[in-house]
């Protein structure tokens, strides 16, 4: 039962592909609750607190750390930062996996940061808006964006993506 309620912590954008949480630091998890919801692929968009990546590889996870800014409200240069940032987490997690199974972004409240890569993520790969992508990020997870400054910030951000 407990179990149950720490995987319940994680909404899944696409099902079975694409995930948030809130991070370790604030919800704590275990890898063997990761690997019961099929995530083979784990994503830090904060400084990957807490985070034992040394405990993924025995069984099957890859992990990846790429830290976003965290101001409230974004700084000069955030956007830029973001921006580089964004590119290299999705190069990590498009990149073939080994085995079938989802990949669980995170930063430390699964809300801000996350959000923003669960956008970059609709806006690059599925063709959406930005407007479309914040909709329906906020659809699975309505805290999304709500930091000071962060939902102007990420319109910035998507609105700075290049057209494929």
């Amino acid at each position: 039962m407990n179990s149950q309620r720490k995987t319940s912590e994680i909404f899944w954008l696409r099902p079975g592909v694409l995930a948030g949480r809130a991070g370790p630091d604030l919800v704590p998890w275990t890898v063997e609750e990761l690997q019961a919801s099929n995530i083979r692929r784990v994503l830090s968009v904060n400084d990957g607190a807490l985070v034992h990546p040394e405990d993924f590889s025995p069984i099957g996870i890859e992990y990846g750390c790429y830290p976003l800014p965290d101001n409230a409200p974004p700084q000069p240069g955030d956007v830029e930062a973001a921006i580089d940032t964004l590119v290299a987490a999705l190069e990590f997690v498009l990149a073939p996996k080994p085995q079938e199974g989802g990949v669980l972004v995170h930063c430390r409240s699964g809300k801000d940061r996350t959000g923003l890569f669960l956008c970059y993520y609709l806006v690059c790969i599925e063709g959406f808006t930005t407007e479309r992508a914040i909709d329906e990020v906020k659809a699975v997870r309505p805290i999304a964006l709500t930091a000071p400054g962060w939902d102007a910030f990420a319109r910035e951000v998507l609105s700075a993506v290049p057209e494929l």
